[in-house]
């Protein structure tokens, strides 16, 4: 990714709300990909708790955004990310607390054994 002008804040750098963006962009892409979804439906969670430790400042530049599943529980699970400057150097990391969700029953769903399979394949290498 690279910071845009609009995220940035009288400050001259990404206001600290816009980290929470990129959290959610991350996790966004990498649900799509993984359950091979392409339309806003697929994303079948809804988001419980986010928290963000901010370690350095992000200015108008290219950043790296990573995101991985932790903590698979019964029907929630954790996206754990890390932003990095072009250099390296770690921005922030954070944690967000997702329940798997059925719209149209408005009701959470269990994590089957086929998504916890799923899951881990496709994270498997990324270590």
């Amino acid at each position: 990714m690279h910071v845009i002008f609009r995220d940035l804040d009288a400050f001259g750098h990404v206001n600290n709300a816009v980290f929470l963006t990129y959290f959610e962009w991350a996790r966004t892409v990498m649900w799509l990909e993984l359950t091979g979804r392409h339309d806003v439906r697929g994303v079948t969670f809804i988001v419980a708790r986010a928290e963000c430790d901010f370690r350095l400042q992000l200015e108008l530049e290219p950043i790296e955004v990573g995101v991985r599943i932790h903590d698979m529980r019964t029907t929630s699970f954790d996206f754990v990310t890390e932003i990095r400057k072009a250099d390296g150097r770690v921005a922030a990391t954070g944690k967000v607390v997702v329940v798997l969700f059925d719209w149209d029953k408005q009701a959470r769903v269990q994590i089957s054994d086929e998504l916890r399979r799923t899951v881990a394949l496709f994270q498997k290498g990324e270590d």
